[in-house]
């Protein structure tokens, strides 16, 4: 709540004219001063004052709520993935307040599922009396204006008419550098609740930290960690405090997981006599998989994370690794005109789980030519 813009509280009129002729934008801006330099610069008195505050003061307190409140909330501002058994399987969909994480390999849709759920989100009112927008950060140039034009003439034919003005709500950032990404962090919040943002979308966090911070030296992990583990409590601190939908991707990388030593035995003679003794060495052998980039620090901070893989067949797979709502899942999907095409059936589920750091993607084979 200390976000929230003064102009949109209950106020005096009187009251609001005088911010109007001030620098004060938000809760934050005034209850960053003190009771004298607001006196000062609204003309109040000091028990005039000492309301003023009090009442943002109280504005900023957590209200409880209800297990019901909570559920009929979440449902209320979570992004329907338009599937009826992923969205029930995850309780409404993407949830607000949340860090939501799409990892898999390069060219399994990662970027498609973005664009989709930023023309989502655009679209969810369509009722005409209200339509949220979306924040687009774009580390890796990979945002095209045209893909969103083209899902929505397709998902939307009926509201093409309207397609400028969808794109109008969908704010794009490109950072090149990591200072500059977490500049745009920094003025997240302000942007989001000017522009009433229901959905940041960073795509992808780990470009910029594997480009810059070189894995290997001891203290290069330590720097991208200590990075990391800043834009992720910045991230979910944005949704928790407005209440809103955070997504990244995340690239993969290959483990090296050791195995279980195996026993093996030697037969050798000795001194050239007719008998031979039996040796026994431990061979330590290692197993190599794709597993999602960014270490288990980076695992631990995201609320949910879909591993997006391909099969043996044409459609791809988005896996539910983690969720603190929905079981182990499976779910084939098609990238075509509309965006992000689910299959309903097919799919796969367990309540016994798994490990999000140690899965193995599949990842598409090279062709021989």
């Amino acid at each position: 709540m200390s976000y929230v813009r003064l102009s949109k509280l209950s106020l005096d009129q009187e009251l609001k004219e005088k911010i109007a002729r001030t620098s004060l934008k938000t809760v934050k801006d005034v209850l960053s001063l003190s009771p004298l330099q607001v006196m000062t610069l609204l003309h109040m008195s000091a028990d005039e004052c000492r309301g003023f505050m009090d009442h943002l003061f109280t504005l900023c307190v957590p209200k409880h709520m209800t297990a019901l409140d909570l559920s009929q909330e979440e449902e209320r501002n979570s992004i329907r993935l338009g599937t009826n058994v992923l969205d029930t399987m995850l309780h409404g969909g993407l949830h607000a307040g949340t860090l939501t994480e799409f990892a898999g390999p390069s060219g399994v849709g990662k970027t498609q599922w973005c664009l989709y759920i930023a023309v989502l989100t655009v679209m969810a009112k369509g009722d005409g009396t209200h339509s949220t927008s979306a924040i687009y950060i774009d580390t890796e140039t990979a945002f095209r204006p045209e893909r969103i034009v083209e899902i929505i003439s397709s998902k939307y034919p009926e509201r093409t008419s309207k397609i400028s003005e969808y794109l109008s709500k969908i704010f794009v950032y490109q950072p090149v550098t990591i200072s500059s990404l977490s500049e745009i962090f920094e003025s997240l919040e302000v942007v989001a609740v000017e522009k009433d943002v229901s959905v940041v979308i960073v795509d992808s966090i780990a470009s910029l930290a594997r480009k810059e911070i070189m894995a290997g030296a001891s203290h290069s992990n330590i720097t991208r960690t200590n990075q990391l583990a800043s834009w992720a409590a910045r991230l979910k601190s944005i949704a928790q405090q407005l209440n809103i939908c955070v997504v990244v991707t995340n690239q993969v990388t290959t483990r090296m997981v050791q195995k279980e030593p195996e026993v093996t035995e030697e037969m050798h003679s000795v001194d050239g006599e007719d008998y031979e003794i039996q040796s026994v060495s431990r061979e330590r052998k290692f197993s190599r998989h794709v597993t999602p980039a960014l270490g288990n620090t980076w695992t631990h901070c995201v609320n949910t994370r879909f591993i997006l893989q391909y099969t043996n067949s044409e459609p791809r797979q988005l896996v539910i690794a983690k969720s603190p709502v929905a079981p182990y899942a499976t779910f084939n999907y098609t990238i075509g005109k509309s965006g992000i095409d689910i299959e309903e059936h097919g799919n796969f589920y367990s309540y016994s789980g798994s490990d999000p750091g140690l899965h193995k993607i599949k990842v598409q084979q090279g062709i021989i030519v």
